[in-house]
């Protein structure tokens, strides 16, 4: 029982922050330590998971880099040669390439030089070499004009020529190793891999790429190379993370070294001599000793043909070795080495060890610390309680305690406060109150001061007794306490305007107890014309007499002017300062009540519209389109009368008003200066622009009574210009309005063909010009009008496209492909089910699209290899990166792709070979005006060399002849379809045709 009770004295002396602390710290300890241990055993555990994959990916992003770097050098070979030949060079001056390599030298900074050889000999070339003085640029070349001398420029980074140093040597490209390794191979080849020099670099390795050129006819014109700068591997290999004893490289199957992340040189220089560096030579010892055992272990490295790993004692010490061939071309046999010791990776586990020992110690002085705050944490607001307390008690009652967290010392805590705020609103009431009564004379006076509006105040005899600070700024001139003297035309209580302020001040009439307000004052203030806006109100006594007058006034000559700039707005158009369509109507209507007065006056409207003002705006962007608005504006503006408007409606339409002319071909003569004011090129932000109009006309105005019904049948004429072909006029008559009534009636009927099952398809067989077998057909839309009866399809697509059915009418057409595909599978062999094509439209390639092809395939159960979507050449130019995306998410399905009536549209080469697509079509007008000599036939004869250079097939369409099909059998096309095979003919005919002997046509 003693015993007991000294314990516990003891626990009452132990202070509050002891007794806080030590549970807190015991926890934390047992928590740390368990944590540690964890973390020791998964950290091992993930290095080793990690190395295995680190070597993996290493592997990978080398292989993946490597390829790349050597894989850009033929692409730039192979983007020259197209170029050659879509452009026509004629590389016999090799000369004409210099703006070409320029730009790939520019834009690749992996290659050294671009060089070019033709088959006289001629060469040149161009070059960029990092000097100590930065990057520079190099052409060089000896041509026939040279006479033997050897031309070396210096270039600025723009490619302007800074330096020109001239040498008398013949130099001769077809005695160069990339010009005769192009010619042996026939074909894209690389050279041997040779030494290069830089003042910076000092030896390095380069490579080149080369590739003849040849002409139609195959005959060789020259050869063009890449130089690659080899440095760069090294630099990437050494830039690699892997193992901080480990080494990677490259080598060839000769066992010379190609790259090492060493950081040395992989070249042997003996004086100004400089050989390969063999790998089993290398200055590291890690490189030769492993290179030494792969030559052993594969007999001399010619049995690695697959990845291969390997455990292998090297230099006293266990090390991984793992060998790579490079995937970069088959002319190339280059092997990844990824060579490491093992006691890399260990330490990487003995330094995780050491550092969990670390992080635990930490974790444990942490803890400790945190047990020592949370006491203070408990234990302070106490002791600031206490001293706020001390400090009511001697007179500051400007006390506030914090509220805490700790439930007890909080309600204390708002006890507290509660006081200390009930002393605060006492005390700050009295002061309010004392503060108020010394203000009292002034605040009136600051109120009126900083009021935003001139205040101006006038006794009952119209004495200026007070002006604030805005009316002195607004009426600089007027001093107070100026005399007034009465006028012989005013009472007593009326004063002389000018005297008292200014002219307009309406205070005569407030004297007599009248409101007045006005905002039609206008003043001259410092030669400025300003408007002010005036509210006049008498101070009136008990007895109801006017003692003052308070005038308030304020300066709206901003606002006077936005209304005026709002009015202007309202009836003017903003980009191009014309009258708008309000106004455009308003000065309409007034012109022909005024005709219907005056029958001799003589009126006419022209309504233009820009043609392909869309591409333009589209394809050099937004601002372009603006100014070009804005330059139609001046034109036209430039070419009518004073008295006639031009106004812009919106978009690309303009209208022109001509007022009092005195015969109709004054008329036609405005509309003939507009089409030949436009046939010059506009320039705009350093583009030439060629626009060109249609032009609506109205000449004889009598029989309108409203600008709306002018305007309609003017753009109904303007619509039959464009549809003549553009570029031209046409004046109005009663039968275009019939014309276009019927269009909109054929358009209202065309919306319910699905619905009323008058669509349907026909097939025209596919054939492969060289068998004469039916490879597939092309599935045509037709429309039989239940009144009208056959409707070309020449006629009602447009209207289609026009108004938006032909989204509805592309997916009609899926759907029935689709169906027709599964009913012949199921009736022929599945060797001889044809691939069927449709075109679709632009609007018809959305995101969509892919998801709703493929319900559609489902539902129906056709095959996607024999379908084939057409897309017109034209709508490659709009929103590429999309298309590309859309099309190659088609390509996924399964389905095939073409470009249909290709030669005929905007399309880029840029974008072509990046388009995934199977096959290009030939337009019909190409074929049908082919002839021998004739430019048509070198248009086709170019579709299709451009087709076999993209590895794609090329379908002509519209043979009606023989000698059209011998033609373009010389010529190589694979595929055709026309008259001459077969007329598009009913789902049932054309498969009596696939299934009989028929199918091998003429």
């Amino acid at each position: 029982m003693p015993g007991q009770l000294n314990q516990i004295r003891y626990f009452n002396r132990i202070p509050l922050r002891l007794f806080l602390t030590l549970p807190f710290l015991i926890e934390m300890f047992v928590i740390v330590g368990v944590v540690g241990w964890l973390s020791v055993r998964n950290g091992q555990q993930a290095v080793n998971r990690a190395t295995s994959k680190l070597r993996q990916e290493t592997t990978a992003r080398i292989n993946t880099e490597v390829s790349d770097l050597l894989s850009t050098s033929q692409k730039i070979n192979q983007l020259t040669v197209q170029a050659i030949d879509q452009e026509n060079l004629d590389i016999s001056n090799v000369l004409v390439l210099e703006e070409l390599y320029w730009r790939y030298l520019k834009a690749f900074y992996e290659v050294k030089g671009l060089g070019v050889g033709n088959r006289a000999g001629d060469i040149m070339g161009m070059f960029q070499r990092n000097e100590r003085e930065g990057m520079q640029y190099f052409l060089e070349y000896e041509t026939p004009e040279t006479q033997d001398l050897y031309i070396s420029n210096q270039l600025d980074a723009e490619g302007q020529i800074v330096q020109t140093t001239t040498t008398e040597q013949d130099l001769d490209a077809r005695e160069r190793p990339w010009y005769q390794a192009a010619i042996q191979a026939n074909g894209p080849v690389w050279t041997d891999v040779y030494p290069s020099v830089s003042k910076v670099e000092g030896h390095t390795l380069a490579i080149n790429a080369s590739r003849p050129v040849k002409d139609a006819q195959g005959d060789l014109q020259g050869v063009v190379s890449v130089i690659v700068d080899l440095g760069q591997i090294s630099e990437f290999l050494e830039s690699i993370e892997f193992s901080p004893s480990g080494q990677i490289y490259i080598f060839e199957l000769n066992g010379n070294l190609i790259g090492s992340a060493d950081g040395r040189n992989p070249v042997a220089v003996n004086g100004d001599s400089a050989k390969r560096l063999p790998a089993v030579e290398s200055q590291e010892p890690i490189i030769q000793a492993s290179a030494a055992y792969l030559q052993k272990v594969t007999d001399n490295f010619t049995q690695i043909d697959q990845p291969l790993q390997f455990d292998v004692d090297l230099l006293d010490e266990k090390y991984f070795l793992q060998v790579t061939p490079l995937r970069a071309s088959n002319q190339l046999e280059w092997f990844i080495v990824v060579v490491a010791p093992e006691s890399d990776f260990l330490a990487e586990i003995n330094a995780q060890r050491r550092l969990t020992f670390v992080f635990c110690l930490v974790a444990f002085l942490v803890s400790g610390g945190l047990s020592y705050l949370t006491s203070l944490w408990v234990v302070h607001p106490l002791n600031r309680l206490n001293q706020a307390v001390r400090s009511v008690a001697q007179g500051d009652l400007f006390q506030t305690v914090q509220a805490e967290h700790i439930t007890e010392v909080r309600d204390l805590s708002d006890s507290f406060n509660q006081m200390a705020r009930t002393l605060q609103t006492l005390f700050g009431q009295l002061s309010s109150l004392n503060q108020e009564l010394v203000q009292s004379e002034s605040r009136l006076k600051q109120f009126l001061e900083a009021l935003p509006i001139g205040v101006v105040v006038h006794d009952a005899k119209g004495q200026l007794q007070y002006l604030n600070q805005v009316g002195r700024s607004l009426l600089p001139r007027h001093p107070l306490q100026q005399p007034v003297q009465p006028t012989a035309e005013t009472t007593e209580s009326v004063v002389d305007l000018e005297a008292a302020l200014f002219d307009a001040l309406p205070i005569g009439q407030t004297l007599t107890g009248a409101t007045v307000r006005t905002d039609d004052v206008e003043i001259l203030v410092d030669g400025r014309l300003i408007n002010l806006d005036i509210v006049a109100t008498p101070i009136l006594s008990d007895q109801a007499e006017v003692t003052y007058v308070i005038t308030a006034f304020q300066d709206i000559t901003a606002r006077k002017r936005a209304e005026r700039q709002l009015l202007h707005n309202a009836l003017h158009d903003t980009l191009t300062g014309l009258p708008n369509r309000a106004m455009l109507n308003q000065r309409l209507d007034m012109a022909l009540q005024s005709a219907q007065r005056t029958e001799a006056v003589s009126l006419a409207l022209l309504f233009l519209d820009l043609d392909r003002f869309k591409i333009i705006n589209d394809s050099l962007g937004h601002w372009v389109g603006d100014q070009l608005l804005i330059k139609i504006a001046e034109i036209l503006d430039e070419i009518v009368r004073p008295n006639d408007i031009v106004a812009r409606l919106g978009g690309d339409e303009y209208v022109v008003w001509l007022e009092a002319i005195a015969h109709p071909q004054e008329a036609i003569a405005v509309a003939e200066r507009i089409l030949d004011a436009l046939q010059t090129p506009l320039v705009l932000d350093n583009h030439a622009v060629v626009i060109t109009a249609s032009i609506g006309m109205i000449l004889d105005t009598s029989g309108y009574r409203h600008a709306s019904e002018l305007l309609r049948d003017a753009d109904t004429a303007m619509y039959q210009a464009k549809a003549k072909g553009k570029a031209r006029y046409e004046i109005f008559t009663p039968d275009m309005r019939s014309a276009a009534t019927q269009r909109l009636h054929l358009e209202n009927d065309l919306r319910h063909a699905i619905e009323r099952d008058e669509l349907y398809l026909v097939y025209q067989p596919i054939v492969s010009l060289e068998t004469g077998l039916i490879v597939g057909c092309e599935g045509l839309m037709r429309w039989h009008h239940r009144n009208l009866g056959h409707i070309l399809p020449s006629e009602f697509i447009p209207i289609a496209e026009d108004s938006g059915v032909i989204v509805a009418l592309s997916t009609w057409v899926l759907r029935k492909a689709c169906q027709q595909l599964a009913a012949w599978a199921m009736a022929v062999a599945p060797q001889s089910l044809p691939k069927l094509s449709i075109n679709l439209s632009a609007n018809d390639l959305t995101a969509v699209l892919p998801m709703t092809l493929s319900e559609t395939l489902a539902e129906t159960g056709a095959s996607a290899s024999s379908l084939n979507l057409e897309i017109t050449e034209s709508v490659l130019i709009y929103h590429v990166t999309e298309t590309i995306a859309v099309l190659e998410n088609l390509r996924e399905l399964g389905v095939s792709l073409s470009i249909d009536d290709f030669g005929t549209g905007y399309s880029s080469l840029n974008y072509l070979h990046r388009l995934p697509v199977d096959s290009l079509k030939i337009d019909q007008s190409f074929i049908q005006a082919m002839n021998l000599r004739g430019q048509n036939y070198r248009i086709v004869e170019t579709i299709i060399a451009l087709s076999n250079q993209l590895q794609i097939e090329a379908i002509a369409e519209g043979i009606e002849t023989v000698a059209q099909l011998n033609d373009l059998k010389a010529l190589g096309c694979e595929l055709g379809q026309g008259y001459y095979f077969s007329r598009p003919l009913t789902a049932a005919k054309f498969l009596e045709l696939l299934t009989s002997a028929k199918q091998h046509l003429p």
